[in-house]
């Protein structure tokens, strides 16, 4: 199959009338069609488009739109046969009353010759692997996206704009509590349509902060999509099912010793069965491309992915360009769902060699393309890890390097691993570990996928 251009939809009585009028009435005339054309290309004939560049020309410059000023940019550009063809535009023009349904016309006609080009281009791939059209698929769906916002009814003026913050201000729906007070404190929480990205090295407690974050997120009403690339749903599920439990402990639910606890579990079963119901989760997705089609399909209010180093491209671009475009792509499909990305990263081994610890933002796997991306950065760090003598078993921090909106700093937590819990203080963390025979545990016992 092959794309005919003669064959294209187009309108050059259309085309010919607003350029006609925009060169007798000028700027007004431009000012009319201008929401409706928004690119060059949405002119089919290359007279036109070229015409139509040298109005955009003199407008952004705001100089005076009519014959001689057009016809003098197209000279220095060497276009001088256009030039000549001018006139015959304005001589078509009896009225300019009907001038803005003219530019529908040519935004319409613009419309479907792009979705026959799109639907050439998925006609010419359909004979290829899989691997290869995932990523065109996802960049036609971008493309079409754009051409309907381009759509004058979809833009927004300033007073709607003023309205739509006011409204956000007075009911704080774009702005997403994680409901911890060390995460909420630094920026407020998330924002709609932006990113955030948590980080620690193995064995930090990344997962376990991240099922704490879920579990808020649940319990206030919102709906999560969580995709597990390194963890099994199973295994997600078994931290959950300790977190939601009075006395489970994870180390005796990972060696299958649970006697005594039948019952509890037959209720946890039963809850969060029914409290869990706007959870959706994934443990087979490895592509980006699959895991912004899920999020598309879903429209989340939250999704987490766990964790970004284990996406797989479907390119043989340098890892550091497969991460920026991972985080565009997130951007993209937060800004598009009106939804927040929670992003987990694992950090640099280098932090294990430096006689500080602390991590900072030149940690991060491809430090450069995350700092310069999200608006939250933040760090989970158990410092008993590293030190035991200087170092809480019972405490982690949680660390703000980077918030666009809010303020950077640390904040001590509470953290009992064999729970699957971080707690407001130390002794809320050691307190909920009383009785159930796990005070001065190893953290081996429990450290398993985090």
């Amino acid at each position: 199959m092959k794309e005919k251009l003669e064959e294209m939809p187009s309108s050059k009585e259309a085309e010919n009338s607003v350029l006609g009028a925009i060169l007798l009435e000028g700027e007004e005339s431009f000012d009319k069609v201008s929401p409706w054309i928004r690119s060059n290309d949405a002119f089919y004939f290359d007279d036109n488009k070229k015409i139509w560049k040298a109005i955009k020309t003199l407008r952004q410059s705001k100089e005076a739109i009519d014959l001689v000023t057009v016809a003098n940019i197209l000279k220095e550009d060497g276009e001088t046969d256009i030039a000549y063809y001018l006139s015959g535009l304005t001589d078509i023009i009896a009225t300019t009353a009907h001038l803005e349904n003219h530019a529908k016309i040519i935004w319409e006609k613009y419309v479907q010759r792009e979705a026959r080009r799109t639907s050439y281009r998925m006609y010419n791939i359909s004979f290829d692997k899989y691997d290869k059209i995932a990523p065109i698929i996802n960049n036609q769906l971008k493309w079409l996206e754009e051409l309907r916002d381009l759509q004058p009814d979809r833009l927004n003026n300033l007073d709607s704009m003023v309205d739509e913050a006011i409204k956000y201000i007075k009911s704080g729906e774009n702005v997403i509590k994680f409901g911890m007070y060390a995460l909420d404190r630094p920026a407020g929480g998330m924002t709609r349509k932006e990113v955030t990205v948590i980080g620690g090295r193995p064995g930090h407690g990344k997962t376990t902060l991240m099922i704490n974050i879920l579990k808020s997120l649940i319990e206030q009403g919102y709906k999560v999509m969580l995709i597990n690339r390194e963890m099994s749903n199973t295994e997600m599920l078994r931290k959950l099912i300790v977190l939601e439990s009075e006395n489970l402990l994870y180390s005796k639910i990972r060696r299958g010793e649970i006697e005594g606890s039948e019952d509890e579990i037959d209720e946890i079963d039963k809850k969060i069965k029914e409290k869990y119901k706007n959870l959706i989760m994934y443990d087979d997705i490895r592509t980006l491309q699959d895991g912004i089609v899920e999020v598309s399909k879903h429209k989340p209010d939250i999704v987490i992915d766990d964790y970004i180093q284990l996406i797989t491209m479907n390119d043989n671009k340098d890892r550091r360009f497969q991460i920026e475009n991972i985080m565009q792509e997130y951007k993209w499909i937060a800004k598009k769902e009106n939804c927040s990305a929670i992003l987990i990263s694992q950090l640099n081994r280098e932090i294990e060699r430096r006689i500080d610890p602390y991590p900072r933002m030149s940690d991060y796997a491809e430090s450069g393309v995350i700092e310069q991306t999200v608006e939250n950065a933040l760090f989970i760090f158990y410092g008993y890890n590293f030190d035991h003598e200087n170092y809480d078993m019972y405490e982690s921090e949680i660390i703000s390097c980077k918030t666009r909106y809010g303020v950077v700093g640390g904040y001590k937590v509470g953290f009992a691993g064999n729970r699957c819990g971080f707690y407001a203080t130390r002794e809320q963390a050691l307190n909920d570990l009383k009785n159930k025979d796990d005070i001065e545990q190893p953290r081996a016992n429990w450290l398993e996928g985090d």
